[in-house]
């Protein structure tokens, strides 16, 4: 089952998949250990939501409120249930509060909302509330049952809405896609606004020439296994997977903008540690071509046949593709444009370790393409 949470105040959005029945899901702010950690109110000391979802009786339910053995670990001051909030679930066109304590049956199609939690001097209260969002406003309004008929317009209202997916959204999400972003995505970058993209693109040299159990059993599993391992120890970066390889387009103002280069660099350390192995195996050895571009693009969000998610366009990553297919190199060496050698080829660090080699290619569009191959130094 899954399920999808947004956020009614900054519209962050995640996805949480039930799949271990052994195991308490856990919602909430604030606390170490939540499978979904939902976003900091506007006031922190004025709001707490809370709740987890475990496998009972045969069905997946929601409790309001996170189990008891949970509560105690906590230092905030504000707690359930005494704190004063509502779970609601909507099915069938109608809401229902969540009584403390007592769990409901989660069913595809169910809408469930966390509306808000106040606990504060009345001056406090209000002066949150005259500053809160509608759907806040209209949530807080709505505690009770839902009572305030003069805010029907809003009955929508909501601080935390969680979806659960029914069996043919399951399906859109799940299908396989090329394009993967990391969890922790920052939510300053929004879609319809361009970025600094440190752009690596990255294909196994060779890969159509060999049969197709060495690509499938081998080369591909290895590449993917490499990428997986150090894409660990980043965040903001869009992955596009194409077959026998890929581009990676590392977003925003970062402190060394020459992430995709070092990024590179480990890349070919764990793939000649790989090869060792091969070689011991009596496995076939792979090389991978490698291009790094900089500059800004659009971050765009997109719809695939019924597959949302999020991509680059703009001359960084086209330029990058160009240089992957017409550019020449040989094996380990780094294709560089020519934005990047102006930006870093000065350094020190790839003065010392690189030899630097100017190249120009017209491409299938007749455009000339100037760049740089960078072949590092032996012995370095």
């Amino acid at each position: 089952m899954i399920l999808e949470f947004y956020c009614g105040v900054c519209g962050k959005k995640e996805i949480l998949e039930l799949k271990d029945k052994n195991k308490i899901y856990l919602i909430g702010r604030d606390f170490e250990g939540l499978d979904i950690k939902l976003c900091p109110d506007e006031k922190s000391t004025l709001s707490r939501i809370q709740a987890h979802i475990k496998w009972e009786k045969n069905a997946w339910r929601i409790f309001d409120g996170l189990p008891p053995e949970n509560i105690l670990k906590q230092t905030t001051k504000i707690q359930k249930p005494n704190s004063f909030a509502g779970t609601f679930i909507k099915r069938g066109g109608e809401f229902r509060l969540l009584p403390y304590g007592t769990g409901e049956e989660i069913r595809p199609d169910d809408n469930i909302y966390f509306v808000l939690t106040v606990k504060a001097p009345k001056t406090i209260m209000e002066k949150w509330i005259k500053q809160a969002s509608i759907d806040a406003q209209a949530a807080f309004y709505k505690y009770d049952g839902f009572a305030f008929p003069e805010d029907v317009e809003y009955y929508e209202g909501f601080k935390y809405k969680v979806h659960v997916l029914s069996e043919q959204e399951q399906v859109s999400k799940t299908k396989t896609s090329n394009i993967f972003i990391p969890l922790n995505f920052s939510k300053i970058l929004e879609p319809g606004k361009e970025y600094y993209n440190s752009c690596l693109g990255i294909d196994i040299r060779g890969s159509t020439e060999a049969d197709l159990e060495t690509q499938r059993d081998c080369w591909i599993p290895q590449f993917n296994s490499i990428l997986n391992k150090l894409l660990s120890n980043y965040n903001d970066y869009i992955l596009i997977l194409l077959g026998d390889g890929a581009y990676i387009c590392f977003l925003g103002d970062r402190d060394e903008q020459d992430i995709n280069f070092q990024f590179t660099l480990k890349f070919l350390d764990e793939m000649k540690k790989i090869n060792l192995e091969n070689s011991k195996k009596k496995l076939p050895q792979w090389s991978v071509r490698t291009a790094v571009n900089n500059g800004k693009d659009l971050l765009a969000e997109v719809n695939i046949a019924g597959q949302k998610s999020l991509n680059v366009y703009g001359n960084t990553i086209t330029t990058t593709a160009r240089l992957m297919s017409f550019a020449k190199s040989e094996k380990d060496d780094i294709i560089c444009s020519i934005i990047f050698h102006q930006n870093f080829g000065n350094k020190k660090f790839y003065k010392t370790n690189f030899l630097q080699m100017p190249l120009d290619v017209i491409d299938s569009h007749g455009v000339r393409h100037f760049y740089y191959v960078y072949k590092k130094i032996k012995n370095v």
